[in-house]
């Protein structure tokens, strides 16, 4: 039972001529689809919002965008040339269920950012009968890829359930657009007729009409309302980063998944009882906004835009399809699915004990007992505080001879230590950890002070990170579970002059990112411009966590260089921890098993659950709780809630005792304040 089922579909592969209605003439039947009013503009400079965008009529005109002088505040002034976008080639290409589109940009329209794709594929590929995917990449350049599992496609498409049709419009320069819709009916799911098609080496814009306004999804965020307000027409970022839900409004938070649903509606707009879901499988730092068209704009800056489009019809459907392709949901323990008790800080064994008594006396049905950072000697991972938890080892022992099973938190970031911490002298040796270019190790700094972090993408970081788990559980302390927390990965104050916690760690050393392109790219993201106002400077991707430009991966044989780099993979590193996780805590235990990670990615779902990160005991809170939950069902990891009563903060009575009735229904339910309030 030790074992995670991989979904896996081989078949034969038959040659199919796909039926690709192509559509040369004018628009033809995409007009059928589209309302009659003029194509809205295409916003050139989103981050506008910035105090330090440096926005000006000048600085528009340098992105080669158009400028009106005279538009007030309810129309965008800076905006995209509606000839800007690709045309269509005379050849095409077609191999099984695959059929290519080779596009060029369109010359007489000059590039928005540096670097622009000048030759494109557009690919094809009929995924299932329900699924359909689409690419657009580099024709001259191979560009980096997600290399995350997904299930292959079967091979033999006999009945597909959705039409592809593409066209140029011979009044902007033959500019082309397409269209995917359901083949039964007029449901239009994904058409880019409005333009903006803009592929650059670090910025890719695509924009979507919606097939409704019924739209969900996206994350890891802290919406405040389950459907999206299109009407409203409000951005979102999407990049792993160390801020929890209580983090102001409008963020982004641990995760990564920009996967959303549309609940479709007829032609008289009413509710058509189907719905289709969409990914794009790109792990850069992003965003999406929405228009009241209704229309979808993403930006994302690197990789490719690689899609994948759901078709139900209903929601359970949607997401059966969905998970089908990324990986199916981790099977807990039965354990896992009672109640469980944590603190951040408990400061002692005595009051970890007292607190854990005082719940079962009470007649709380405690089912896990954690174990956070403060059970470490100064923070450090893979040891005890020998004073205030001494006796921890067997404490716990007693715990699972009374039928309560433990967990304990576990940080990647390995001290700076090369003297005396055996971790760290072992995984320089063994070369783990992430380094520069010119091969020196990158450094931070988190709770312990200056750290290195393993690079779980390679497998002598697994192995090391096997032994040290197996050694540390045998030795030193039992536990049933690994709750594997800060794999945004955290650190404390980037590009910042000091650490906040330099005084208990008597070191005030913070990494400081260079300035290159991969540090500082021509476009940020939502996800980073965000906080410009609240940290009063221009922020940067490295801030908070990793430097961009830092290496990662297995060395490729050819070049000599670790093949990614973390600005492509930095959203990836909770998902490449948590399996190696999983495996080892499965074989030391040979039984199912529970990883808890806080970082996930698309498909993290299959090994492991979420926790909603650091909140804040408010009403609020409590009721984003639920949409965060449902989110997560969605992305395909079931296993998931908040921290029922806040993290931070001190519920009133009344507050806790109904997080408490909600939290019941948390498939995941966790109290980290519930001590404060049992008598």
């Amino acid at each position: 039972m030790g074992s995670i089922p991989t979904i896996i579909i081989s078949c034969s592969i038959i040659f199919l001529v796909i039926n690709i209605a192509v559509i040369t003439s004018e628009k033809a039947e995409l007009k059928q689809n589209q309302t009659s009013f003029i194509n809205p503009r295409i916003n050139c400079y989103p981050e506008i919002e910035s105090p330090y965008s440096n926005y000006s009529k000048e600085s528009c005109l340098a992105r080669n965008c158009l400028y009106d002088d005279e538009a007030d505040s309810s129309v965008i002034q800076c905006y995209l040339s509606p000839n800007y976008g690709y045309i269509l080639q005379n050849s095409t290409e077609q191999t099984n269920n695959t059929f290519k589109l080779q596009l060029k940009r369109n010359q007489a329209i000059d590039n928005m950012f540096p670097e622009p794709m000048e030759n494109v594929i557009l690919e094809i590929q009929y995924y299932t009968n329900d699924i359909i995917r689409f690419k657009l990449y580099d024709a001259d350049k191979k560009r980096y890829e997600v290399p995350i599992p997904l299930t292959p496609s079967p091979g033999k498409i006999d009945s597909p359930q959705y039409e592809f049709n593409y066209s140029s419009d011979s009044t902007r320069d033959n500019i082309l657009s397409f269209f995917i819709k359901r083949r039964d009916g007029e449901s239009v799911l994904f058409d880019t007729s409005l333009g903006g098609l803009v592929l650059n080496n670090q910025f890719l814009q695509i924009i979507t009409r919606l097939q409704s306004s019924h739209i969900y999804g996206f994350g890891e965020n802290n919406h405040d309302t389950l459907k999206h307000n299109v009407n409203e027409k409000p951005s979102w970022g999407i990049f792993a980063r160390d801020q929890g839900t209580n983090w102001d409004i409008n963020a982004n938070h641990y995760g990564h998944h920009p996967f959303y649903i549309v609940m479709e509606q007829t032609l008289n707009d009413m509710p058509s009882g189907r719905m289709h879901g969409v990914l794009l499988l790109n792990s850069n730092s992003m965003d999406y906004s929405f228009d009241s068209t209704p229309s979808l704009t993403i930006r994302t800056i690197g990789g490719i835009l690689d899609f994948f489009i759901f078709l139900g019809p209903n929601p359970e459907q949607v997401i059966q399809q969905y998970t089908w392709l990324i990986g199916r949901s981790f099977f807990p323990p039965y354990w896992s699915l009672g109640f469980q008790l944590s603190r951040w800080d408990y400061s002692n064994l005595t009051h970890m004990q007292m607190t854990n008594k005082r719940n079962r006396d009470a007649g709380v049905p405690v089912d896990v007992q954690y174990a956070d950072i403060d059970y470490m000697d100064a923070e450090k991972v893979f040891t005890i505080d020998s004073i205030n938890y001494q006796g921890i080892k067997e404490y716990f022992q007693e715990l699972n001879s009374e039928g309560i099973k433990t967990i304990i938190i576990l940080d990647p970031g390995m001290i700076d230590d090369q003297e005396y911490y055996e971790p760290t002298i072992d995984g320089i040796k063994e070369d783990v950890f992430i380094k520069w270019d010119n091969g020196s190790l990158v450094r931070g700094t988190v709770w312990p002070g200056p750290v290195f972090f393993p690079d779980f993408f390679t497998k002598k970081a697994q192995v090391w990170w096997e032994r040290w788990i197996t050694n540390f559980r045998a030795v030193n302390l039992t536990f049933d579970g690994l709750w594997i927390d800060m794999n945004e990965p955290a650190l404390f104050e980037t590009n910042d002059p000091v650490p906040w916690n330099w005084l208990e760690t008597g070191n005030n050393y913070t990494l400081k990112c260079p300035e290159n392109k991969w540090e500082d790219p021509p476009y940020r993201t939502k996800a980073i411009y965000r906080w410009d106002r609240k940290i009063n400077r221009t922020s940067r991707l490295s801030d908070r966590t990793l430097c961009m430009s830092a290496h990662q991966g297995e060395i490729n044989s050819k070049t000599g260089e670790a093949i990614y780099r973390h600005y492509d993979v930095h959203s990836l590193y909770g998902w490449s921890q948590t399996k190696p996780t999983l495996d080892i805590i499965q074989k030391i235990t040979n039984k199912r098993s529970l990883v808890l990670p806080r970082s996930t990615f698309v498909g993290s779902g299959q090994w492991a659950g979420h926790w909603l990160g650091d909140n804040e005991a408010t009403w609020h809170e409590m009721k984003r709780s639920i949409i965060g939950m449902i989110e997560f069902n969605w992305f395909g990891i079931p296993y998931n809630g908040a921290d029922i009563c806040g993290f931070d903060k001190t519920p009133t009575e009344e507050m806790c005792i109904r997080w408490m009735q909600v939290g019941a229904f948390y498939p995941f339910s966790r109290n980290v304040s519930f001590y404060h309030h049992i008598n």
